[in-house]
């Protein structure tokens, strides 16, 4: 295997179990097609270093060491340093689960949150990302962040997680046009049944989309306190925006 094509086969295997969680080498070859002989050899590699262990079954994940990479990785990025203490106020008033998100390339990349009721069966963590046309934080960075003609046209093909998740065209353009008129995303069990979630955009300082600031948690509660979290929200927003700008300054 050339070293490049081995070093792209790798990080694709890498997202697929951030995405889906562990997964055995058949699956893996399947869904990346990839040989199988090379992805037993490319997590070999991966296992050696300590990026992926072993489970029993023969199946893979990802190691607990990338929860250190990501610690690192988001402490090099002083636009956002502060910012887990207004995650921790956001999930002391609503009680939800918190992301801080960013926009990278075609994915909404979760890079903190602070954690509320429901953890267990929530998709998103950091580390791990979304597509844009899925959940909250991800129609949040479509709508404000990226032209929909050219993402459409470069995601033509898109996976649905529920049967709410919007995967037409036609479904992708009207919630942007929505979102952009209210000014947030709702997720109504587009990622996850039984799950919702709110999402709002960060600002920069000439207004441009710098994050993504979402609550995520069990339908019910979100429904009964959509209003009240939206508020919440566009205050945290509103100040993880300043501090970003502080920090830059």
């Amino acid at each position: 295997m050339k070293p490049i094509r081995a070093l792209s086969n790798a990080d694709e295997v890498v997202r697929l179990l951030a995405a889906d969680g562990d997964m055995s080498p058949a699956e893996i070859s399947e869904r990346l097609d990839i040989p199988r002989p090379s992805v037993y050899r490319l997590l070999d590699g991966l296992e050696s270093i300590g990026l992926t262990e072993a489970m029993p079954g023969s199946r893979a994940k990802l190691n607990l060491r990338w929860l250190h990479l990501a610690d690192q990785a988001r402490d090099s990025m002083i636009e956002w340093r502060g910012a887990r203490e207004l995650l921790a106020e956001l999930v002391a008033e609503t009680s939800q689960t918190a992301y801080l998100s960013v926009l990278r390339e075609q994915e909404a990349v979760c890079l903190d949150w602070e954690r509320g009721r429901a953890i267990g069966v929530l998709l998103l963590k950091p580390g791990r990302s979304l597509p844009l046309y899925a959940g909250a934080a991800g129609r949040t960075c479509l709508a404000f962040g990226v032209n929909i003609d050219e993402y459409l046209q470069a995601v033509p093909e898109r996976r649905a997680y529920t049967s709410a998740t919007l995967t037409t065209d036609e479904a992708l353009r009207a919630d942007v046009a929505t979102t952009r008129e209210r000014g947030y995303v709702f997720s109504d069990e587009d990622v996850t049944d039984g799950i919702g979630a709110i999402g709002v955009p960060i600002r920069g300082d000439r207004g441009q989309l710098i994050g993504a600031l979402s609550l995520s948690g069990i339908i019910g509660d979100f429904h009964a306190k959509q209003d009240e979290y939206l508020e919440t929200l566009l205050d945290v927003a509103e100040r993880l925006g300043n501090l970003s700008e502080a920090d830059a300054e």
